[in-house]
């Protein structure tokens, strides 16, 4: 530290402050890399925890009452719709827009029964793909259908009305697809 006399005002004047020495970039220490993660884990552990399903939901299916759905399309589309097979549970039921789309869970196989017109709902709900051929269910004549992914599908025109059974996310034999448009009514 200096002093000056300057004709009766002392100056005084400090050294410049020590720098202070930065680690390069690289230079972390294991310390660091600890510090890191734990700031890291502070916000993922509660995310990851709280974010799990209770252990009783991973298997749960809720089932839904199709009738509104169903009778809504039925009467609106003058279409027949399909009944609950024994041992199927519904956990699915929409009408929007003048389409239904009914889900069925059976086991660990999921099906559906999709309804309603237009250019482009047969592709929505069977994908695009080609039909395979045609099967007598009940004395009705379905055509067989199998998307691009290989997903079947048993489809039926009535009137102005698309019906399909089985869809895009289908996993099922055709027997179970033929079981579910057996009871389209």
């Amino acid at each position: 530290m200096t002093m000056t006399d300057t004709g009766g005002v002392t100056v005084q004047s400090n050294p410049p402050p020590a720098a202070v020495r930065k680690n390069k970039r690289g230079r972390e220490t294991a310390l660091d890399m600890l510090r890191s993660l734990g700031v890291v884990f502070l916000v993922v552990l509660p995310m990851w925890f709280f974010g799990q399903s209770s252990p009783g939901d991973s298997k749960a299916i809720r089932p839904v009452d199709p009738s509104s759905a169903l009778s809504a399309f039925a009467s609106g589309a003058h279409a027949p719709v399909p009944t609950t097979p024994s041992g199927w549970v519904v956990n699915v039921a929409t009408f929007d827009a003048g389409a239904l789309r009914v889900g069925y869970v059976l086991g660990d196989h999921y099906l559906e029964f999709a309804g309603g017109s237009g250019p482009g709902f047969l592709e929505t709900a069977a994908g695009k793909g080609s039909v395979l051929g045609t099967v007598d269910v009940g004395g009705v004549t379905w055509q067989r259908w199998e998307s691009t992914d290989g997903h079947g599908s048993l489809v039926r025109t009535v009137g102005a009305v698309t019906l399909v059974v089985g869809g895009l996310r289908e996993n099922v034999s055709a027997a179970e697809l033929e079981r579910l448009a057996a009871t389209v009514r």
